[in-house]
């Protein structure tokens, strides 16, 4: 034990307590960096695996949030020509003179995104016509449109349907009188909503 306490040799005491110290480090170093590998996370030396079903809900809430933010956005977006379809449809093809022809309408959402459709306004019109006369347009007077004014929210192929009726009278210009009286004979009906054209369809008023 002496020996630890004064060291022997031929170079001075100080020396052999520097090699001592410097020894005693190392060790200590050793030790420290085995019990981190040993008991600290990951120690093991493999890096630590995520959970696969948190990564798919952290994936899946993010897609709902980006895709709720979209239909926010498609909300105040009117609809176009490629987001909807109007199919018009005589409700009975054959009307005797003197009756109101109604129209059933079907709007078909057909785009990708939500968007608003509106069915009053301007650029809302049913037109009435015979070969190459027309009869009747509810652009001649807006405020005796037969057309409902009303706004859909429309997406992922949801539909709307609602009637349209013609009063079965010619029409003039800034809600005037028409001398013409309605005949017997083969009519067309062209609807347009929100400035989309429907196909026109066929109907028969009978004497």
């Amino acid at each position: 034990m002496d020996g630890l306490r004064h060291p022997v040799g031929r170079k001075p005491a100080r020396v052999y307590w520097m090699r001592r110290l410097l020894l005693l480090a190392i060790v200590v170093l050793v030790v420290v960096v085995a019990w981190f590998l040993i008991f600290a996370p990951s120690g093991d030396g493999t890096a630590e695996e995520s959970d696969p079903a948190a990564t798919a809900s952290v994936s899946a809430d993010a897609t709902t949030s980006a895709a709720a933010a979209d239909a926010a956005a498609d909300a105040n977006r009117a609809c176009g020509v490629d987001d909807v379809e109007i199919a018009v449809t005589p409700a009975d093809f054959s009307v005797a003179v003197g009756t109101a022809p109604v129209f059933k309408v079907k709007v078909t959402h057909v785009g990708s995104s939500a968007c608003l459709f509106s069915t009053g306004g301007k650029d809302s019109d049913l037109v009435i016509t015979s070969g190459s006369e027309e009869i009747y347009s509810t652009a001649d007077c807006r405020k005796e449109s037969t057309i409902k004014e009303s706004d859909f929210l429309l997406s992922d192929g949801s539909t709307e349907k609602f009637n349209v009726t013609w009063t079965g009278n010619w029409s003039a210009p800034d809600c005037g009188d028409s001398p013409n009286e309605t005949q017997a004979g083969y009519y067309w009906a062209t609807l347009t909503l929100q400035g989309i054209e429907a196909e026109p369809t066929q109907f028969e008023i009978t004497a």
